[in-house]
């Protein structure tokens, strides 16, 4: 397998996460799930093979995925297809999404769709020169000036959004979503509107995947665990309400987690 990860300039890692390569990643299982992390994905399947999403109780295909498609926030897990002979996945930062569709995100919260119907004919002319490309370093620049071309600065997302998400991810266990509207200087109805269109979800939507995130933290590398203390160093107050939630975003109990746990904290094998 060849994973290769490109290095952002200055400007793309204030937007973007990671912009990864993958070649022949072939697992012993076919499907993995994909767990809630907030990010929204723009997925270039470079081989003309098609993805598929499956049904996450009967595994049998729902929605199949060709050539470029873009991935909206999730608040719950979706079962996809494992394997990938070449792929590239862009991963955006919650939020930055918005100055790069242009459009209130929260449309495609819950959606995979083509990438063309949010970009129009110029991703599918950059899938062509990316297929064109003969190493990953130059599929990589390639992607990187089209996505220089579309990202539009945006001073609302900079100031009242971004502070909201730091404050989020900086401390979900104790964050307060309220005294973050009232800071924001909104009405917290307007803040939850805002926040929709720029990250997708609510405020409480996210601040509970951000919060699952940080178990799956806790957890990964750890010989032992102690369930209660997890819960507890994450803000549950109950380890009921701990194991509801891990459930909604897993499908699994925490053992069941750990016990068939995959290579990536957010990517779980389905056996």
């Amino acid at each position: 397998m060849i994973h290769k990860s490109h290095i952002l300039t200055a400007k793309l890692s204030r937007y973007m996460d990671a912009m990864l390569y993958h070649k022949d990643y072939s697992p012993t299982h076919t499907m993995d799930k994909y767990l809630p992390d907030g990010t929204t994905n723009i997925i270039f399947e470079l081989t003309d093979t098609p993805k598929y999403i499956f049904d996450n109780h009967t595994k049998k295909p729902k929605q199949k995925c060709t050539h470029v498609w873009f991935s909206g926030v999730l608040t719950d897990y979706i079962t996809i297809s494992a394997s990938s002979e070449e792929m590239i996945v862009l991963v955006f930062k919650p939020g930055a999404a918005y100055p790069l569709i242009r459009e209130s995100v929260h449309r495609f919260s819950n959606k995979v769709v083509s990438a063309s119907e949010i970009f129009g004919p110029s991703i599918m002319e950059l899938y062509s020169e990316i297929k064109r490309a003969t190493t990953p370093d130059q599929k990589f620049r390639l992607i990187e000036a089209w996505l220089l071309t579309r990202f539009n600065d945006d001073d609302f997302y900079s100031e009242i959004i971004q502070y909201a998400i730091d404050r989020i991810e900086q401390s979900p266990s104790v964050t307060n979503i309220t005294e973050i509207a009232v800071k924001s200087g909104y009405s917290q109805k307007q803040f939850i509107q805002l926040f929709k269109k720029y990250v997708g979800i609510t405020p409480k939507q996210f601040h509970r995947i951000k919060r699952f995130n940080e178990i799956l933290k806790a957890v990964e590398n750890k010989e032992q665990i102690s369930w209660t203390a997890i819960a507890q160093d994450c803000g549950y107050f109950d380890q009921a309400h701990f194991i509801k939630d891990f459930k909604s975003f897993s499908g699994l109990n925490p053992k069941q987690y750990v016990n068939d746990i995959g290579d990536y904290p957010n990517f779980f094998p389905v056996k």
